[in-house]
């Protein structure tokens, strides 16, 4: 006797958290109604009442739930309120067979982070009447209707002409900005010979003495940028979206300079990409060396009836 009031008595222990737990959280499923034509979209509520903290994991849907097939889940919505937590679950259902079918019960788990105990709630299970469509087999079959045509309306035609005067007015400020960029461009940017364009550059750049300053990298980004502009001016070559090597190749290519004077240009640009991308830190002579290349290549590329007018236009001055 004493041993089945000691087992009756652990067992209530065992129990009592299940009890207390399916006191504090509660469930609930509907339906918007009980019955629906075959084919037709049936929206299933599941509802959890809880009190915090509780952290409510509902059962995975995946493609169907008994004979229904499921079309859509909706996330989960959670609300509080009176020191409680609602979660809300919608599942969007549909069915294609006939007759009394079946939502079964739910098995939701539940964890009292309080205790880090888990626990389940069943849910209700709901009976569906699905009707079929009925047919009167009686009459005739009767043909596919033709297609009915909808006449047009401006409504209809508005989005397109939308789309025209937006297609126009884009391009009309394309073309005016255009416009006015090239006449600006043309009175700021008068047409200066190329070699005359470097070598006022060149000397300008001598002026400034960046190098001397400790500007080191800005002397040679200015330098080669002066180089590659004539180059690009004078004999049509891409040299300022070419690396050096395409440029020396270009040149050589077109004969150009003298070798001599090609290999001491490369050693320019060689110097100027290891101070531009390598952080190189050149000796004074080879910066010396680099600007001093650079004039004498522009001066001994340019067009040779300039080079001559200069030459008697200094025994002039003279």
């Amino acid at each position: 006797m004493n041993a089945r009031i000691f087992f009756g008595f652990a067992l209530f222990v065992l129990l009592l958290p299940v009890f207390v737990f399916a006191q504090e959280v509660k469930s609930r499923v509907w339906t918007d109604t009980n019955r629906i034509l075959i084919g037709d979209h049936l929206l299933l509520h599941i509802q959890v009442e809880a009190t915090p903290p509780t952290e409510v994991i509902f059962p995975e849907f995946k493609d169907s739930l008994g004979k229904f097939e499921i079309v859509r889940v909706n996330p989960l919505d959670t609300q509080k309120f009176d020191n409680k937590i609602q979660f809300n679950k919608k599942v969007v259902l549909i069915a294609f067979d006939t007759g009394n079918l079946v939502i079964p019960s739910l098995n939701i788990l539940y964890l009292k982070k309080n205790t880090n105990q888990f626990a389940s709630i069943l849910t209700d299970s709901i009976n569906i009447f699905v009707k079929g469509i009925e047919i009167d087999t009686t009459k005739d079959i009767k043909d596919i209707k033709g297609i009915i045509e909808i006449p047009y309306t401006f409504w209809d035609y508005l989005p397109y002409i939308l789309i025209v005067i937006g297609i126009v007015a884009v391009a009309y400020l394309v073309y005016f900005f255009l416009k006015r960029r090239k006449k600006i461009s043309g009175v700021e940017e008068p047409k200066v010979p190329p070699h005359i364009e470097a070598l006022e550059a060149l000397k300008k750049l001598d002026m400034e003495k960046l190098w001397q300053k400790g500007y080191v990298k800005d002397f040679h980004v200015q330098l080669t940028e002066i180089i590659r502009r004539y180059i690009e001016r004078q004999f049509e070559i891409p040299a300022l979206e070419m690396i050096s090597e395409e440029i020396l190749q270009s040149l050589e290519q077109k004969n150009i300079a003298d070798s001599s004077l090609l290999t001491k240009l490369h050693r320019s640009f060689e110097i100027s990409d290891l101070v531009k991308f390598a952080k190189f830190v050149p000796l004074p002579d080879e910066n010396a060396f680099c600007l001093k290349t650079a004039f004498e290549f522009v001066e001994s590329t340019m067009p040779k009836e300039t080079e001559t007018s200069q030459v008697e236009k200094d025994k002039g001055a003279e």
